[in-house]
């Protein structure tokens, strides 16, 4: 048997990149190390992350697993501890038709945005995330995916499609508990490094009990040592305590971002975002200016301030690594 299964290709070990058996195993993992500091003496330090990851392919099929401990060691200005419970992160099989049918079917990351898409600190640029990723809509959906290249439009546009409508995997590791989610995007390609892109989705929040509707736009630019991505969402919220307006946005945020690559391995970061929420009379205005230092495409090490409008500044650091 053992025999049989290292009969799929050649084992090898690159850093970042993990053991992988030929095409059909691959065997990985990351963590990172956090620390926040805010104005006004608060701070915080942990273990974000440290988690495993690997799939298993054969023929047009997929099986792939991620578990991750969260908040592994903890330590702020208040408190102290230590959480060896472990996450699933991602677990699902994939059927690959062609390039334009793939279907995914099990808890993964909801295909929407850009960033959402890229939840592992070593491959983000910022050590913090903006609200559009964390607000608008569950970050992991458990349930069945569609996705792939429209062939009647040039093969330029890229459509995901996915439904839930049951309990999600490891309810407790998302940013919202939902059991009913629906919701798709399209992205058109002009090049590699431009497109453009256009969601929306409906779920239900099972601890507010309400039921959330949003659109969201997205953008993304590459040219040469610049990068430029934005994203903006509205959303409305099916409640009962409308009463201190009239109409159907409740909720709405964008950021817009610029990178540009000072030197070899050097990443200056500057982002704008705005968060308003008129059902719950939440503002947000941030300024966040950063810097990237990224030796190897898996490591990363960041720095960051944000500045606040209404709230106290903080900076933020992170060290980040792919095995």
């Amino acid at each position: 048997m053992l025999i049989s299964f290292f009969s799929f290709g050649e084992v090898k070990y690159n850093f970042g990149r993990g053991l992988s058996i030929g095409n059909s195993f691959y065997l990985g993992g990351y963590t990172s190390l956090f620390y926040e500091s805010r104005e006004n003496g608060y701070y915080r330090y942990k273990i974000d992350d440290l988690a495993v990851l690997g799939f298993f392919r054969y023929g047009r099929f997929k099986i792939f697993g991620e578990l991750e401990a969260r908040s592994l060691y903890y330590k702020s200005k208040y408190t102290e501890e230590t959480n060896l419970k472990l996450h699933t992160e991602r677990i699902y099989i994939q059927y690959s038709l062609n390039e334009y049918l793939q279907l995914r079917a099990g808890r993964f990351i909801t295909p929407l945005g850009i960033w959402n898409q890229f939840h592992i600190n070593a491959l983000k640029w910022t050590t913090s995330d903006p609200v559009t990723a964390v607000w608008f809509y569950p970050r992991f959906s458990t349930g069945v995916s569609a996705f792939g290249f429209l062939p009647l439009l040039d093969e330029s546009v890229e459509y995901s499609l996915f439904v839930q409508k049951n309990k999600n995997i490891d309810e407790e590791y998302n940013n919202v508990k939902s059991d009913d989610f629906i919701g798709g995007q399209l992205k058109k390609y002009f090049d590699p490094g431009k497109y453009i892109g256009i969601n929306a989705g409906r779920f239900y929040d099972k601890e507010l009990k309400e039921t959330t509707s949003f659109l969201g736009i997205l953008g993304y630019l590459n040219i040469k040592r610049f990068y430029l991505l934005a994203e903006g969402y509205i959303a409305y919220e099916k409640e009962q305590h409308h009463t201190q307006y009239t109409g159907k946005i409740d909720k709405w945020s964008y950021y817009i971002q610029g990178v540009y690559r000072v030197f070899s391995k050097n990443y200056f970061t500057l982002r704008n975002e705005l968060f308003k929420d008129r059902s719950d009379d939440a503002y947000l205005h941030v300024w966040t200016v950063g810097w990237n230092y990224k030796p190897r495409f898996n490591i990363s090490l960041k720095g960051e301030f944000q500045i606040f409008e209404k709230r106290k500044n903080r900076f933020l650091a992170s060290f980040a690594v792919l095995f």
